[in-house]
C-alpha cells in the first residue's frame, strides 16, 4: 500500500521507512526515543559461537521484521557467511518458545519485545548476537498530507507524553518516550544496508 501511496498515514518498520521514502516520499513524523536492537537468542546451554549456527534452522517472527529478521539475516549471511534455514514463526513470543523447546537452534527478536516477557521465560534464554542500534518504527505521512496537518498531528502526539490518561496509548505501540522523527538523521543511514533482497524471505 505504501509503494502505491494509497494510504495517508502508516506505522512502519525502519527499513520500510527507507522504501516508502524512495517510492512515494513518505515523511516520518514521530518515533520512540529508545533505539532498536536486534538480538539473536539461544537456550542457556546452546551455542557459544555464532559459527555453530551454520547449516541449522533459525526462527524469526516474519521475513520483514527489521531488527529481528531483515537486518539480522543480512548480517548473519553477509558479515558472518552463515547458511541456514529460516523458519517464520509469526510472533516474537513464538520465537522464544520454539528456541526453548529446541524446535529451532536460535531465534531473532528485539530487546524491547523480550523485556515484556515473564522473567521465568527470559531466564532460559541467552543473547548470542546483537545488531547495531537503529532508530525504531516511525509513524509516517504521505507528502500529500499538508505540512500544516502533519505538524498538528505531530504536536498532538508529542503532548501525549505528558498526559497520564494518554500515555497508555503510546505504550501499546512502544512509543513510551515519543519524540520527533527526522528522515535524514534517523533512517537515511539505513539506505546503505541495501536490504531489499531480503524482503519477503526470498534470498
Amino acid at each position: 500500500a505504501f509503494y502505491k501511496g494509497t494510504i495517508d498515514l502508516a506505522f512502519m518498520n525502519p527499513y520500510h521507512a527507507v522504501m516508502a521514502r524512495k517510492a512515494q516520499g513518505y515523511i516520518p513524523l514521530v518515533r520512540d526515543e529508545d533505539q532498536l536492537i536486534g538480538i539473536l537468542l539461544v537456550r542457556n546451554e546452546g551455542p557459544k559461537k555464532i559459527e555453530e549456527l551454520n547449516g541449522k534452522v533459525l526462527g524469526f517472527p516474519a521475513p520483514n521484521s527489521f531488527g529481528a529478521s531483515l537486518y539480522m539475516r543480512a548480517l548473519l549471511k553477509e558479515q558472518h557467511g552463515l547458511k541456514f534455514e529460516s523458519r517464520w514463526l509469526n510472533t516474537h513470543s513464538n520465537v522464544y518458545r520454539h528456541v526453548i523447546a529446541g524446535e529451532v537452534l536460535a531465534g531473532g527478536s528485539v530487546q524491547r519485545a523480550l523485556d515484556t516477557e515473564p522473567k521465568a521465560l527470559r531466564s532460559q534464554l541467552r543473547v548470542l548476537f546483537e545488531t547495531p542500534v537503529a532508530a525504531p518504527h516511525p509513524l509516517s505521512a504521505h507528502p500529500r498530507v499538508t505540512a500544516s496537518d502533519r505538524a498538528k498531528l505531530q504536536d498532538a502526539l508529542l503532548k501525549y507524553r505528558t498526559m497520564n490518561d494518554k500515555r497508555p496509548l503510546l505504550k501499546t505501540v512502544r512509543m513510551n518516550n515519543i519524540v520527533k522523527a527526522d528522515y535524514a538523521r534517523d533512517y537515511q543511514p539505513l539506505e546503505k544496508l541495501r536490504l531489499e533482497k531480503y524482503i519477503g524471505g526470498k534470498e
